[in-house]
């Protein structure tokens, strides 16, 4: 009997033991989602030509919870002090992994040297106000994991994996002694090949395998070489590479994993070809006709051009092979409207700096290349917005590969991504104020960050502030990070 009553006594104990920790478990899971209340701002919202005056902007966790006139007595509030407020912007073309002159990176690096840079690039990208980056060409898969995790710190990744090229195309970087004479016995790979940089296919069978290779690693969109360039040796640039029926597998392979293929191309054959096959995204394109533009723009394919490669000043750059410059000059001349006549017939353009090398290089060349946007396309806002809400469109192309889903990346609106930055000045009237300079060479070599720059937020973080000094426990300590003096050899065109 008494033994009865002691496990009835255990039970009730044990009950009512339940009973009381269930509230603090519900209490716990229904936890409040940390709130950010930015007030007092003027919004650039990736889509209009004026800013929206004197609004709060609210922020949930990682997303925009409300836009206008807010009270949330809970949230943490960031005075705007009647500054900018503008979605983080968005590089459609850059190079994480391939962070120094591609001569370094082929003959005296291995895949621990460009991984530890691809972690500075990454935390410079972010401090430059870059919230996103698609990665055009690397083993960027596990740089993206790990920004992800909070363990490196850096924008959104959108990774290619290696670029797909044919031999003799725009990825073979092998010396000819490697390349041999016979396809029977073609030599060592390239150092680029070996570390996941690039990676050389001949024939549908081995283009279908590099492809599929890089979406089982988690490629977002794959990313091919179909025309010819200035930075290789053995392709010349009026060149068309791969044939239609690679081209076609290629693509099909992509559509098969619900997302695109992008391509390094210059000329109206080959975007002619790569639209045939399917292929989305135009990197580069300067030399098309507005006959092609116009096609480009009726299947609804981007531009995402470089146009720093056919500003006057690429001839000044110290790595330009002398022999070359002539070529840069005239055909800089001969396509100077090239960024006026994608407006006019209405193809899509996405930002790009596409530029090689690291530290204050780099951003040297990516603040210049915010500048002369300017100039080519003549107008702010359209430079703003190929930062932000089209280069957003673009991403989301990746469907279902989207590493990226729950919002709206380039835009400021209800429910879309806390990707955002606060910018003292109008970037509408003056690009400088998000670091648009046109000085590239003849800059101070020491990176520094934008002053103009007073908020980064990324995924509702804050990473950097300068308007009262509250940053997020996984912000960077960007006051600690010695770069200055530490300079990398300039990046070679296309």
């Amino acid at each position: 009997m008494k033994k009865k009553k002691m496990l009835i006594t255990l039970l009730t104990i044990t009950a009512l033991a339940v009973a009381i920790a269930l509230p603090r478990a519900n209490a716990e899971e229904k936890k409040e989602p940390n709130q950010i209340l930015i007030t007092n701002v003027n919004i650039f919202d990736g889509n209009s030509e004026t800013l929206i005056k004197g609004r709060d902007v609210l922020i949930e966790g990682n997303l925009i919870k409300k836009i206008g006139m807010i009270k949330a007595p809970k949230a943490t509030v960031i005075d705007g002090g009647g500054r900018t407020l503008m979605p983080g912007m968005i590089d459609g073309h850059a190079h994480l992994m391939i962070n120094a002159h591609f001569d370094t990176v082929e003959k005296n690096f291995d895949i621990t040297d460009i991984s530890y840079r691809a972690k500075v690039v990454s935390e410079r990208f972010l401090l430059d106000g870059f919230t996103a980056v698609r990665d055009m060409g690397g083993p960027a898969f596990g740089l993206r994991r790990n920004i992800d995790a909070g363990l490196i710190h850096g924008p959104r990744v959108y990774p290619s994996g290696a670029f797909i090229s044919q031999t003799s195309g725009h990825g073979d970087f092998r010396d000819r002694a490697d390349a041999g004479f016979t396809i029977q016995s073609p030599g060592d790979l390239s150092n680029f090949e070996r570390m996941g940089i690039g990676n050389v296919v001949n024939g549908v069978p081995e283009a279908l395998a590099a492809t599929r290779l890089n979406l089982r690693n988690g490629a977002s969109q794959i990313k091919i070489m179909a025309g010819g360039g200035g930075s290789s040796r053995f392709d010349p640039i009026d060149t068309t590479q791969f044939s239609p029926d690679e081209l076609k597998a290629i693509v099909g392979a992509a559509e098969d994993w619900n997302t695109y293929v992008a391509a390094h191309v210059f000329t109206d054959r080959a975007v002619n070809r790569l639209l045939d096959a399917g292929v989305k995204t135009m990197e580069h394109c300067f030399f098309v006709s507005e006959k092609t533009m116009q096609r480009m723009a009726k299947e609804g394919a981007y531009a995402v051009p470089q146009m720093w490669g056919i500003s006057p000043d690429l001839a000044r750059n110290p790595l330009m092979p002398a022999d070359k410059i002539p070529m840069v000059k005239a055909l800089g001349q001969k396509y100077k409207d090239v960024g006026r006549n994608f407006l006019k017939n209405g193809v899509k353009v996405v930002f790009a700096s596409d530029y090689v090398g690291v530290f204050a290089d780099a951003e040297r060349a990516r603040r210049y290349e915010l500048w002369w946007r300017t100039k080519v396309f003549d107008s702010n806002f359209e430079v703003l917005k190929q930062l932000t809400s089209t280069a957003g469109e673009m991403l989301a192309l990746s469907g279902p590969r989207n590493p990226y889903k729950a919002g709206k990346l380039g835009v400021i609106e209800e429910g879309a991504y806390a990707d955002l930055l606060v910018v003292d000045g109008n970037p509408l009237e003056d690009i400088t104020v998000i670091g648009g300079t046109d000085k590239w060479f003849d800059a101070d070599p020491a990176y520094k960050l934008v002053p103009t720059i007073h908020l980064v937020m990324k995924d509702g973080n804050i990473y950097r502030n300068e308007i009262d000094g509250r940053l997020s426990p996984e912000a960077i300590s960007y006051k600690e990070m010695r770069y200055e003096g530490i300079i990398a050899s300039p990046g070679a065109p296309y």
